[in-house]
């Protein structure tokens, strides 16, 4: 009865190997030729300002040295388009603005943001229509200057001095001169 007991063990572990063998998921590891991942990020800065809306449209790279060519610029898959209160995105808050776009790995001059022309500010309880300043095209560029590595992910944390961006005249009118700083973070995927 011993050996029995023991077949009827051997051949339940052989089974039980089997099957524990062949359900187990074979993942595969997706590589990322001759593209990148990127991820665009957007947040305020403390500010005298208790609110400030800002309409954002897209998110574009410069991808040739003239920034006049029609094909200079790239527009990225933006997902959070819209208003948002920068006064209250700010230190580690953040609203993601492109999340993990596959582009192709090549030389990115500059990052840009589009604006719309919905944007105000309030400050004292007053509220400002912020008019953007023609000079800016209804956009704010950094530069980057980098070349993107294939198999990697590209963080781009695009931070806005509300302080510095906005502009209120002794007669009451608003300006926004969006004052950037870009932090640009990378991870290698595999």
């Amino acid at each position: 009865m011993n050996s029995i007991t023991s077949y009827k063990l051997l051949v339940c572990s052989f089974f039980l190997l089997v099957f524990a063998t062949g359900c187990s998921k074979e993942y595969d590891t997706e590589t990322f030729e001759n593209t990148s991942l990127v991820t665009v990020k957007l947040q305020g800065t403390q500010s005298v300002f208790s609110k400030v809306n800002i309409e954002v449209l897209e998110v574009q790279f410069r991808v040739l040295e003239d920034e006049n060519d029609p094909y200079a610029w790239v527009t990225l898959n933006t997902i959070n388009t819209g208003i948002h209160d920068l006064s209250s995105i700010t230190d580690n808050q953040v609203v993601t603005l492109v999340d993990f776009d596959e582009v192709p790995s090549e030389f990115i001059y500059s990052i840009k943001l589009v604006l719309g022309d919905q944007n105000s500010a309030k400050k004292n309880g007053v509220e400002y229509t912020l008019l953007l300043d023609a000079e800016t095209e209804n956009a704010s560029a950094n530069i980057v200057e980098k070349q993107l590595i294939s198999n990697s992910l590209y963080e781009f944390v695009m931070e806005l001095d509300l302080d510095e961006s906005i502009e209120i005249s002794t007669e009451g009118n608003a300006k926004l001169d969006p004052k950037m700083n870009t932090l640009l973070r990378r991870f290698e995927l595999f």
